[in-house]
Parts: structure tokens; sequence; C-alpha cells
């Protein structure tokens, strides 16, 4: 039996939230199911069934500091009630890191997609694009400005906390739109791109981090017994490098740019 309200566990887990890459985090558990509930969504509810393919690229964006708030695929063909129905594939949310947002821009304008951002002053599509219509009438919008008063509905400050709150009303409001009614692809491979950017960037950090840490220099400068240190140091390394190469992989990323990234120059 689902509970009409959010658990006690599920309010300490959001008010824990101090910024946007916090709150992304929850969100990412959220859509795998370690959390049960999300503000504004209904109390123990998960995500949509629709929506279900989604979730391993959507996971990877809010962990990275992009907080969706609202998605849909792509779809074209009869619905519930035997009407042709179409959607265009969206998704919206909030950034605020400059770095991120600008990337998540690079590849949507790359791929062709339409691009929605505002700050706290609304811009153009204020009232949003169209992304679900059926029989001539548009039943769906992506992109709207969202005033400090929706924002309160959508992220309350009593579940996050007043300063996670405080992050969200002064982020950047971003929506990504495949303009081609019915395409399931464009707009999720583009969000993926940006996280293997990051995922590389990762390995690369890594790989650098454990050559600088076993350089016979650092060793020296370190530790009294630098032949001694070595191994352990090299292990704790491995480790790290081990699971950033991990999670490249599992974002799509080659071996060919895996081994780029970590230096490697191995056959």
């Amino acid at each position: 039996m689902k509970l009409p309200w959010m658990s006690g566990a599920d309010k300490r887990r959001w008010r824990s939230t101090a910024g946007l890459k916090d709150l992304g985090s929850r969100v990412a558990s959220w859509l795998i199911g370690d959390i049960a509930s999300q503000p504004g969504y209904q109390p123990n509810c998960g995500p949509e069934e629709e929506t279900q393919h989604l979730i391993p690229v959507l996971v990877a964006v809010n962990r990275l500091g992009y907080v969706t708030d609202g998605s849909q695929p792509g779809f074209a063909g009869y619905g519930y009630d035997h009407h042709w129905w179409e959607q265009r594939a969206a998704v919206s949310g909030l950034v605020d890191d400059p770095q991120l947002r600008e990337r998540l821009v690079a590849a949507a304008e790359l791929a062709g997609l339409t691009v929605v951002q505002h700050d706290m002053t609304p811009r153009r599509h204020a009232e949003g694009v169209p992304v679900t219509r059926s029989m001539g009438r548009v039943y769906t919008a992506f992109g709207r400005f969202l005033p400090v008063r929706d924002l309160r509905t959508v992220w309350p400050p009593q579940i996050i906390g007043r300063r996670a709150f405080d992050k969200v009303a002064e982020a950047w409001q971003l929506t990504l739109i495949d303009p081609k009614w019915g395409r399931d692809d464009v707009l999720w491979e583009a969000l993926a791109e940006v996280v293997r950017q990051y995922r590389l960037e990762a390995v690369e950090k890594e790989a650098r981090l454990s050559r600088e840490a076993l350089s016979h220099e650092n060793l020296c400068r370190r530790y009294a017994y630098p032949h001694l240190a070595r191994g352990l140091v090299k292990e704790w390394h491995e480790e790290r490098l081990n699971a950033a190469i991990d999670e490249a992989k599992l974002s799509g990323c080659t071996d060919a740019d895996i081994a780029l990234a970590s230096g490697c120059t191995c056959d």
C-alpha cells in the first residue's frame, strides 16, 4: 500500500541537500528507486512507465548537476483513447554550473535541438514550446518560465531546505526539445555525449594524479621509505582510476577513447 505522504526518511534525505549538485544526486536516487518520493510528485510514486528507458541518461546528467524536473520521450502512435498522439522528446531542469550549461547547450545546438533557457528574467518561449498534441490540440508544453512562486511548488523549501531552495531560485532553467515530432534518439544521445565528455575527463584526471603520485620526486618528498610506500600508493590510485574507467565504459565511451584519456600506449 502506497502512503499518501512522503516518509520521514525521504524528507531527511531531501532536506540534507546543500545545493544543486546534492539535489541532482537525490533526483538520481529517486529515478533508480533508492528514494521513494520526490518533491513536486505524488508521494511514493516513481518515474512514469514511458520514461523507463531514459533513466540511465537522466541519472547521469542529474549526478553531473543538471537537475531534471520533467522529461518525456518522443512518440507517435495511437494513445489510450484510440486517437493519434504525437510527442516531442524533451527534458527540463535547473543548472548553475556554467561549464555544464555551456556543454549541454553546445551539444543540443550541434544536434539541431531547440534550446530554451531562462535566468530569473523571462526570455523567448516564456509560455513554453508545445511537446504533446492530438487531434489538433496541444496538451503539454515544455520550457515555460517558472517564477519563484512556481519553483516553490516544484521544489518546496520546507522539503529541500532553505539553502537548497535559494540555489534553485538562482539557477538557470534549461529545457532541451527535439523539434521533430515522434523522434526519440537524438536528444538523449546529445545528453549522453555530454556525460561521456565528463567521464573521459575523470579518467584523464585520475591517470594524471596517479602518475604524479608515483613519481620518484613525489614519493621521496612525502614518504620516509618511498620504496615501501610505492605499492600502497599505486594500489590506491589504481582503484580510483579503474572506477573512473568503469564509469566511462558504462556511459558508452570506447576503449580507444579511454586509452587516449588515460595516456595508455598499450595495444
